[in-house]
């Protein structure tokens, strides 16, 4: 059963910056031929906006699982969850072996800690919209 879910999408301000590929698409087959040019223009732009829906990193919390991106962990190695605001992210980053599903566009985060002794990541770091959601379904039992 899932407690939780979230698609790391980029916001609508990221899909307006991504627009600026449709004058790219168009201004290279444009030259050769105009409605090539336009046909290119808009499938570069939904190929883009696409990739960037479709391949969008979920986190999955399940009764027995936490699954981020490609990684997946037991529920019952994961100790204390911590919110991290945007001014920490920097310093909740800075351990490089930490698993981190990391997006930009997403100033929030959580960092769970691993208490497995056999695996070398000392946490995870998850970027998330609603990390207070994220922590209380993965406190739930």
């Amino acid at each position: 059963m899932v407690r939780y879910q979230e698609s790391l999408t980029p916001s609508w301000t990221f899909h307006l910056a991504l627009l600026v590929v449709i004058p790219m698409g168009f201004g290279m087959l444009a030259p050769i031929n105009i409605v090539a040019g336009y046909v290119a223009a808009f499938a570069f732009y939904a190929l883009a906006l696409l990739g960037f829906v479709v391949f969008a990193p979920r986190i999955v919390v399940t009764e027995s699982h936490l699954r981020a991106g490609r990684a997946t962990i037991e529920r019952s190695l994961l100790g204390d969850a911590t919110i991290v605001e945007k001014d920490e992210r920097n310093i909740a980053l800075t351990d490089a072996r930490s698993w981190k599903v990391l997006r930009a566009w997403i100033p929030r985060g959580l960092s769970v800690v691993v208490n497995d002794p056999n695996d070398p990541t000392p946490n995870w770091y998850l970027s998330t919209r609603k990390p207070e959601k994220l922590q209380a379904a993965l406190r739930e039992n």
